[in-house]
């Protein structure tokens, strides 16, 4: 029997963050920026959805504009942070861990990522391997999508793939794919890409522009 879930794009300030709403409990992906947190819950609540029945709060990357507002998420919710072992660095010193600027415009945003702190926290999840999410409550799988930090996730469910920043619209072209400025490995990542789109995803969704056209993103990346 098929479990009855969906998608929920929440918006916060640059990022957006996503529910994976399962019939009795969610799985919250990323978090934006610090600050986020009650607007967050509050506007899941705003739409019938009681934050305390989140089971996970997933982090694609270890980079504050997502994981940002997870601590303070976790104290509102009670569910347990994760993140890939090899992005860990990120929340346990309260930085932008693996920031690989490419070209003039992205040295110059390292400037500002690069100053940006939050306190330090320890995930209660740290990833080493592909997981499937039936334990939270939903139905899903996490892959691991290298290519924008070393320790980059993705999530497959039945509707969508939610990549992070393994993709993202830029600027005036929000809804055309493009590589971020910010690569750790330009290889891995089409690699990565080529990975997700062998699950067949009916969209891409990012945490920057967007949706993508699996189409759109085959042509731009492969």
């Amino acid at each position: 029997m098929e479990r009855k879930q969906s998608i929920i794009e929440i918006p916060t300030r640059l990022a957006k963050v996503y529910l994976v709403k399962g019939e009795e409990s969610s799985v919250l992906v990323d978090t934006g920026f610090p600050g986020n947190g009650k607007k967050i819950t509050e506007f899941l609540i705003k739409k019938g959805i009681d934050p305390q029945k989140i089971s996970l709060i997933l982090i694609t990357h270890g980079h504050i504009d997502h994981y940002g507002s997870a601590r303070e998420l976790r104290e509102l919710t009670g569910a347990p942070i994760a993140i890939h072992e090899l992005d860990a660095e990120g929340p346990r010193k309260g930085i932008s861990a693996h920031l690989y600027p490419r070209g003039f415009f992205a040295r110059t945003m390292n400037l500002y990522f690069s100053r940006q702190r939050v306190e330090p926290f320890e995930p209660d999840i740290v990833l080493q391997a592909d997981e499937d999410l039936g334990k939270y409550g939903v139905e899903g799988k996490v892959l691991r999508t290298p290519g924008h930090t070393p320790g980059s996730i993705s999530v497959i469910v039945p509707e969508a793939a939610i990549v992070g920043d393994l993709i993202i619209g830029r600027f005036f072209f929000l809804k055309a794919p493009a590589y971020h400025y910010f690569i750790w490995d330009r290889e891995q990542l089409r690699q990565s890409v080529r990975k997700l789109l062998d699950y067949s995803p009916k969209v891409l969704l990012p945490c920057h522009g967007g949706p993508f056209e699996p189409q759109t993103v085959a042509k731009k990346f492969l």
